[in-house]
């Protein structure tokens, strides 16, 4: 059987083939109508929207004209399909690899350049203009063009224009904020393009480049963006554009440096053109300020650095508060400059940001009421010194307690127990007295809420003792939860579990301490009732001003005793007993701790 020669590649092929099956180019010049390259299909291709083709003009017109319905088609293998069901199997291939491209739009494209159509008049891409030039623009500086995408051709131009390269940077205004737009035009279709010049520094020259992808042609549009400094501002080195520059001038004019360096001019200024500031931390003062500056940028070499001391040993009494400090030196004539600081809150520095020539004293302070008495505490001092140095001291604190006479350390849990009693029931009595049992109680003609009489028996169940008791007190869980999450987890949602499980458990607590009360207040009810010849007439028994400050008196007293008692108990029994005394006392002694009554609050820190 003889062999047909394809005459563009030179490939042999069956003699009864009318297109080359590697190239798709027509074999023969003069054929048969049924061989041209026109020729009727031998069944026709129908699109979705029941386009018919009969031929690969109308194929390719098809394509270009149904292009997301062709999109679709190529994806799913339906031109592989038909082209090998009327004996292309060479198309077919194509088909097939333009499948496979990640692309699809690319892909489509290239299959439709591949069919061997003769006639076809369909859509061109055209762009105007070819190349994109923003600048010179400052940093943080936004500017926005129109790309015009015109269709030079007939049909409708379908495709897609893309941020290649560039996306920090570069936008394409679209409502969802995508990096693509689709084309969809017979004519012409804007397209804005915006830069962004936030993150970018100066001065320097950026490139991008937009992918045009449309069934009318593939094109490229080159971008160049040109950003420059913001020069300085402030005299005397106003109009200097680049850190370098502005380094030399302070080389000259040293003192002129210092305020601009310590106010924060300069770092706003490498802020402003998008450049890390080589400073960390706050400033130093005075001249040490362009010392640091010159060092961070690498113009000049840091002064090797020592401490006076690497281990600092202190040792007070609770509740004192010992000061101590090291000296951070150096041999060289320089400054010296650095910063300080402690991740535990019983070690405060007193000077974290220091400078000087030379040498430069560090202060700080360990107050001993924040720390457990009978121990050894440690911890380090951070120091960040010039250049980013670092270096740290060990401070380690003895603390004990001072030396108490024998009858004060004898009768301390006495008082503290008697004054622990005495403040949690005058507490007590604005919720319960006050609130439960006299403001809102119930009205009783024959008993009026205050009167001698109330405070004879214990609240009725019917007066609405234990639901204002609860109404009023049960936001202290509440707040108490919410505030030990935060300081666990330093996260809202911890604050408002801790909220709701402390709500809670004001909730129960408060209910169950209602409950509990009136049975609590046996021994100063017996003691009222003492009181009945001195009480007079009815007249003198209603007088509610009178009998509700003499009871919170009698039973604040009486809980004052038992709890003089209860401490004595409990120093009795040893350690265990005063830990559960400074329990009791722990909410106070942080209150007066809090407002600066240190040597009240260490009267109650008791274990």
């Amino acid at each position: 059987m003889a062999a047909v020669l394809c005459p563009r590649c030179q490939r042999a092929n069956p003699n009864e083939a009318a297109y080359c099956h590697f190239d798709g180019n027509a074999l023969r010049t003069i054929v048969g109508p049924s061989r041209a390259p026109n020729a009727a299909f031998p069944h026709e291709f129908v699109f979705p929207s029941t386009r018919r083709c009969r031929n690969f003009d109308e194929l390719v017109q098809g394509c270009q004209y149904e292009w997301e319905d062709a999109r679709e088609l190529l994806h799913q293998g339906r031109f592989a399909q038909f082209l090998a069901s009327i004996g292309r199997m060479d198309l077919a291939h194509t088909a097939q690899e333009a499948q496979g491209q990640a692309d699809p739009d690319i892909g489509l494209h290239n299959f439709v350049a591949g069919l061997p159509a003769v006639q076809v008049q369909g859509p061109r891409l055209e762009l105007n203009p070819r190349r994109l030039t923003f600048g010179p623009l400052k940093p943080g500086e936004n500017r926005q063009v129109r790309l015009t995408v015109s269709n030079g051709g007939k049909g409708l131009l379908q495709g897609k224009v893309s941020v290649a390269e560039g996306g920090k940077w570069l936008k394409l205004e679209q409502p969802n904020g995508d990096q693509q737009c689709a084309i969809k035009t017979a004519r012409e279709q804007p397209i804005t393009v915006r830069v962004e010049t936030r993150e970018l520094t100066g001065p320097q020259t950026y490139s991008a480049r937009l992918t045009v992808i449309t069934n009318g042609g593939i094109a490229e549009v080159p971008i160049r963006l040109d950003v420059s400094a913001v020069p300085f501002p402030r005299p005397p080195f106003a109009g200097a554009a680049t850190p370098r520059e502005l380094a030399e001038r302070m080389r000259s004019q040293p003192k002129a440096a210092v305020p601009l360096l310590e106010s924060g001019d300069v770092a706003r200024w490498f802020a402003a053109n998008g450049w890390s500031y080589p400073v960390e931390g706050p400033p130093a003062k005075g001249v040490a300020a362009v010392q640091q500056f010159f060092e961070g940028m690498g113009l000049s070499k840091p002064p090797p650095l020592q401490l006076s001391e690497s281990e600092v040993q202190l040792r007070c009494q609770t509740p004192e508060v010992v000061r101590g400090q090291v000296t951070l030196g150096t041999s060289v004539k320089k400054w010296v400059y650095a910063l300080a600081d402690s991740d535990v809150p019983w070690l405060r520095v007193t000077t974290p940001t220091v400078s000087g020539p030379q040498q430069a004293v560090i202060s700080f302070e360990v107050d001993s009421t924040l720390i457990d008495a009978g121990k050894l505490h440690e911890t380090m001092l951070r120091i960040l010194a010039n250049a980013g140095q670092k270096l740290a001291v060990r401070i380690r604190v003895d603390v004990h307690h001072p030396q108490e006479p024998f009858t004060r350390k004898l009768l301390k849990p006495f008082l503290a127990g008697l004054l622990l009693a005495m403040f949690y029931r005058f507490l007590l009595a604005i919720p319960a007295d006050l609130i439960a049992r006299v403001w809102a109680a119930a009205p009783n003609a024959a008993i009026p809420p205050g009167s001698f009489s109330a405070w004879l028996e214990p609240p009725p169940t019917d007066s609405g003792y234990v639901k204002y008791f609860v109404l009023t007190t049960w936001w202290i869980g509440a707040l108490l939860g919410g505030v030990a999450l935060w300081k666990r987890g330093q996260r809202v949602t911890d604050a408002l579990c801790g909220i709701v499980a402390g709500a809670v458990a004001g909730l129960l607590g408060s209910a169950s301490l209602a409950c509990l009360l009136p049975s609590l207040d046996w021994l100063p009810r017996t003691l009222f009732k003492l009181l009945q010849p001195a009480a007079g007439t009815s007249e003198l028994r209603n007088m509610v001003w009178l009998w509700t400050p003499l009871w919170i008196a009698l039973a604040v007293g009486c809980w004052s005793v038992a709890g003089a008692v209860a401490g004595s108990c409990l120093q009795l029994a040893g350690k265990r007993g005063l830990r559960l005394l400074s329990r009791f006392a722990r909410p106070w002694t942080w209150t007066f701790d809090a407002v600066g009554m240190k040597r009240v609050a260490a009267f109650f820190l008791l274990s």
